[in-house]
């Protein structure tokens, strides 16, 4: 690959032993991610996974990321504690006659929001694909109904 990339410099040139470095340690982090992976699929429970994985568009990485993100999402009693814990409840604004509507607070789990963006994207995409699901209707739903049609707006209100 590095002979590839710099066709014009000499193999034993610091360029090719820099960029054979860098290649050596990205294979190196995929291979510690698979293992990790691996593992968190062990630990997960069965039914849990089946279950993020029948929703289209989520495969086994991605469901392994929601469920050691959120956890037992049992443990919440209804849908507002859970957008509570991951913050995608938008900020409002109250000061006499005047309501605004802010951003998310993002007091939450930064990478449990950034899992289910993830996904959102995801199970557009395969929608896209031919496999429809509710969660991408809203998607769709949500995206039409804003005034300015924004990707971000529409996916945090999907999650």
């Amino acid at each position: 690959l590095a002979k590839l990339a710099c066709p014009a410099v000499k193999k034993s040139s610091a360029h090719i032993r820099g960029l054979e470095m860098a290649i050596n340690n990205i294979l190196s982090a995929e291979e510690e991610c698979q293992s990790a992976l691996q593992e968190m699929a062990k630990l997960a429970p069965k039914r849990d996974l089946e279950i993020l994985t029948s929703i289209p568009g989520i495969g086994e990485n991605t469901a392994l990321r929601i469920i050691s993100e959120l956890g037992d999402i049992r443990r919440f009693n209804n849908p507002s504690q859970l957008n509570a814990f991951v913050d995608v409840d938008p900020q409002v604004y109250e000061s006499g006659n005047l309501t605004a509507h802010l951003s998310i607070s993002k007091r939450g789990t930064a990478i449990g929001r950034k899992v289910l963006y993830l996904a959102i994207n995801q199970i557009q995409s395969a929608k896209k694909a031919g496999n429809p699901c509710h969660i991408a209707d809203y998607y769709e739903k949500r995206k039409r109904s804003s005034e300015t049609a924004s990707h971000k707006k529409a996916a945090i209100a999907s999650i």
